[in-house]
């Protein structure tokens, strides 16, 4: 958990592992963990906390994304909801085209983004749970295994071309939501790719395995490019004609991994939001959203030298554009959640057909649009969806309930002084 200071523009770890926080005018900072308020003494003019975190309040609940149902009043009414983390029953299925499931037999978690392996035997999941980690599902040996394990928030998992290493973001070092890469099989420790005060989430590997292309939520999120192969030369900008080259320091104060020297360069740059970028399977081509129209749709440049053309693809509104594998199709979520399908010609220009529906269900999509929520098998016959609802046993949990407390303060002081 960190905090903008807006005299110098600085992002600030206050502590690690938490989130939705109140300062409260008793000078506590408060938030949530796993279900539990805790709350430590907190220095409003340094910015600083004061003393341990300790917990304060049980069984508040709490959803998987971290928000904690209570607030504070200035007088010191406290007001929650009583019933501790909300499991989300999410089920992992195969969808063909026509719309027909197949099972998968993944336990029933709150899996958000998953990404299948280049040779399709394991899908990196983004879990949202009491860990918040990113575990890998092995199709051979019908396991799910926990990737990450540091206390800071892990997601957004890519796969690097090969299938030797996951990038994601994390929380885990001094600056958080940098981009950070591992070893699939678990081995090794986890290396730091990015040191910047923006947070940033990968999205897409070129095929050699040279570059990343990830979202940097600046001012209005961009497309940004990573040289994981530091020799590549520089890379003319979309919108800005300009080239950035910024070498990291050698360490990670925050942590003490190694930071390997990486360049970010700015790819796709306007005043809207760009995200979800996509390097076709033959490496020509970079398909993505944006909501330059006033509403998120996809379109495609040439990469890297996305200055040379643009194109819209979806009709009607966008996200989240997936490329098939041989490269003859380009597929992205309508605003209703469907699945749509658009052919590619090949040769050396771009040439696209009409998009068409594939089918549409009871599906996660998420909010934010940060992200994709699905995936398609190598051979483009199924795709990876996330199916809302699982059986489990949340979906009988007695219903919470709206707890008052007043003078809240008095306790509050009483459990965590501030002097």
């Amino acid at each position: 958990m960190a905090i903008l200071d807006l005299r110098t523009g600085t992002h600030k770890i206050l502590v690690r592992g938490g989130s939705h926080a109140h300062y409260l005018p008793s000078g506590h900072l408060v938030y949530g963990v796993g279900g539990t308020l805790r709350a430590v003494a907190f220095d409003l003019e340094r910015l600083e906390t004061l003393g341990t975190p300790t917990p304060v309040l049980s069984q508040v609940v709490t959803t998987p994304f971290g928000a904690a149902d209570f607030d504070v009043a200035r007088d010191g009414t406290l007001v929650y909801v009583s019933g501790g983390v909300q499991a989300i029953a999410r089920t992992l299925v195969w969808v063909d085209r026509q719309g027909r499931e197949e099972p998968i037999k993944a336990p029933v978690r709150a899996c958000t983004f998953p990404r299948l392996s280049p040779d399709g035997t394991r899908i990196a999941l983004d879990i949202r749970d009491q860990e918040n980690d990113i575990w890998i599902w092995d199709f051979g040996r019908e396991t799910l295994t926990r990737f990450t394990f540091d206390a800071g928030l892990d997601r957004v998992p890519v796969w690097t071309p090969d299938g030797r290493r996951v990038l994601f973001t994390s929380e885990r070092a001094a600056t958080p939501n940098n981009i950070f890469w591992q070893a699939a099989d678990g081995t090794g420790a986890a290396q730091r790719l990015t040191q910047g005060p923006n947070p940033q989430f990968p999205s897409s590997v070129s095929p050699d395995g040279a570059r990343l292309v990830l979202r940097d939520v600046a001012a209005a999120p961009d497309l940004v490019m990573l040289a994981l192969d530091t020799e590549r030369p520089s890379i003319r900008s979309a919108s800005s004609g300009s080239t950035v080259s910024t070498v990291e320091s050698s360490t990670d104060s925050g942590r003490g991994e190694p930071v390997e020297p990486r360049r970010l360069q700015p790819l796709v740059q306007t005043p809207y939001t760009e995200q979800n970028g996509e390097i076709s399977p033959d490496g020509r081509w970079l398909a993505y959203e944006s909501n330059n129209s006033g509403q998120n749709e996809i379109y495609v440049r040439p990469f890297p030298n996305v200055d040379s053309g643009l194109w819209q693809v979806s009709t009607g509104g966008g996200t989240r554009p997936l490329w098939a594998r041989n490269g003859q199709e380009l597929f992205y979520r309508s605003p209703p959640g469907a699945v749509m399908s658009v052919r590619i010609e090949r040769g050396a220009t771009w040439a696209a057909g009409t998009p068409t529906k594939l089918f549409e269900g009871r599906y996660f999509v998420g909010g934010g649009f940060f992200a994709r929520t699905y995936d398609v098998a190598p051979d483009g016959r199924r795709f990876l969806m996330i199916k809302l609802g699982g059986g489990g046993s949340d979906e009988t949990a007695a219903p919470p309930s709206l707890i008052v407390v007043q003078h809240w303060f008095e306790e509050l002081k009483r459990l965590v002084p501030t002097k």
